[in-house]
């Protein structure tokens, strides 16, 4: 009886969370694997010179930071 005179209070507010629940839970799964390179500073494994990851260079499986280091 109780339940039969709370449903209609509680259909509107189903309908008025679903859209927003649904939005939030798209923006998470596009925007989980995405990660900021700009914020990324990696060190040279061979002198340790600390370089922005755009300029490093890779190789081997290594990160270098420059020709001459990824040469040697």
């Amino acid at each position: 009886m109780i339940f039969l005179k709370i449903l209609p209070l509680l259909i509107p507010l189903i309908i008025f969370l679903i859209p927003i629940i649904s939005r939030s839970y798209l923006k998470f799964l596009f925007t989980k694997n995405k990660t900021n390179k700009d914020d990324l500073i990696l060190a040279c494994d061979k002198c340790g010179t600390y370089s922005h990851q755009s300029i490093i260079i890779k190789k081997r499986d290594k990160n270098f930071c420059s020709n001459e280091c990824a040469s040697a």
